[in-house]
């Protein structure tokens, strides 16, 4: 067994025989410089680890070619061995002791002459043992050239799809990218506006604030005045002597009650007086007072902020109109009114089904990104596509123009 192992060691992966003139890579493997040669011819790649030997120097190893050599030697001894004991350097038939030297194709084993004309292969196709052994070493080398053929193919796909994944990563980056500069930009927006309106709230408080302070204050210098009056005049009240108290009424009183009347008040003794006036002649500031009220509002960013927002931010997505008006020259096709759908007319079917007919829109562009949305109801026939309007080109092919001019169709 541990021969049989040893011998492994020193088999070619590519004849699976021991070395001849054995090469190694740099990879660490070895082979048979011709059947390396001949896999080379094929592919600039290791036989085993499919690693790239392009312009590496092949030098023959000197240590596994001489252990090779023992391993032959070896291997020599015990086949003259098992030839003598077999009679010589032939091998013979067990059944009739004759030498084999033809190959059953079709039970697949080696036979002599007798087996050939006997009972059990009879009408079986034989070659020559040499021949049969050449086809089938053919057969082995086409399997291998296929092989290793079918392996660079294989290694292709492998690298194209290392390339994709690569492809993949660096589109993951790109859009990250784009979606961390889109968010930013929107962000931006977002904090400006925010800031805008704030500034804006802050000014109609201060403006309203303002307003009713000044109400307020003059308010409060009504109130202040009143309730001097009130004061006095309850001091009034408490004069003691009468003849003291008919001074005060002559100096200050009469004066200080006629303030308080209604000036608008009918005389004593008129028709237009009523129970109110009858009961007290005096005028109430109240009434003079009107109320500032609260006023403070953002219009419809009070409400409805988000969708506002939504809708300016709209504009800074896109600088294109919402919609694109539609025309076209095809008598096959009927354009709505407001220019923005198109329907396929049954009029002329013939030449409908023989003419590309097709409705354009007015706007055109060559740089940028621009996004629709079409709506085609319940059609599942359609196309949408963009034309190259310097060439008139239902292709996207490159004209003469350095930057051509594309538009909807």
């Amino acid at each position: 067994m541990a021969s049989a192992l040893y011998t492994d060691d020193l088999t070619c992966s590519v004849c699976l025989y021991l070395f001849t003139d054995p090469v190694s890579l740099s990879c660490g493997h070895s082979f048979c410089r011709e059947c390396l040669t001949s896999c080379l011819r094929i592919d600039n790649q290791c036989p085993c680890c499919r690693a790239t030997t392009a312009d590496e120097k092949i030098s023959t190893n000197y240590i596994l070619k001489s252990i090779a050599d023992k391993a032959k030697e070896k291997q020599q001894k015990i086949e003259s061995s098992i030839d003598e004991k077999r009679g010589g350097n032939d091998w013979l038939c067990p059944d009739h002791e004759e030498k084999l030297k033809l190959f059953c194709e079709t039970d697949k084993e080696l036979v002599c002459v007798i087996c050939r004309d006997g009972e059990k292969h009879d009408g079986h196709k034989f070659k020559p043992i040499k021949e049969a052994a050449l086809a089938k070493r053919q057969e082995l080398n086409e399997a291998i050239q296929f092989l290793t053929k079918d392996n660079r193919s294989i290694n292709t796909k492998t690298k194209q799809q290392e390339e994709e994944i690569n492809k993949t990563d660096t589109k993951s980056g790109q859009l990250t990218n784009q979606i961390s500069s889109q968010f930013e930009e929107m962000h931006q927006f977002l904090r400006k506006r925010e800031e805008e309106i704030m500034n804006e709230l802050k000014e109609k408080k201060r403006v309203e604030l303002e307003k009713m302070r000044r109400n307020l204050e003059s308010m409060e210098v009504v109130v202040s005045e009143r309730r001097e009056k009130e004061i006095r005049l309850i001091s009034a009240q408490d004069i003691p002597d009468s003849e003291g108290f008919l001074q005060w009424w002559n100096d200050r009183g009469l004066s200080e009650l006629e303030e308080l009347k209604d000036r608008d008040a009918p005389p004593e003794g008129s028709k237009d007086v009523n129970e109110t006036t009858m009961k007290h002649p005096y005028r109430s500031r109240v009434d003079d007072m009107n109320l500032t009220p609260d006023s403070l509002s953002l219009g419809p960013y009070e409400s409805h902020l988000q969708f506002f927002l939504w809708k300016e931010m709209l504009h800074i997505i896109k600088d294109l109109p919402e919609r694109l008006t539609l025309e076209t020259s095809s008598e096959d096709l009927i354009i709505s009114h407001d220019r923005r759908s198109v329907l396929r007319s049954h009029k002329n079917a013939k030449s409908a089904s023989t003419d590309l007919t097709v409705a354009r829109s007015n706007i055109k562009f060559s740089t940028g990104q621009h996004c629709w949305e079409v709506e085609v109801g319940r059609k599942s026939a359609w196309n949408l596509g963009m034309e190259d309007t310097s060439s008139r080109s239902s292709k996207l092919s490159r004209s003469s123009h350095s930057h051509p001019t594309f538009q909807i169709i």
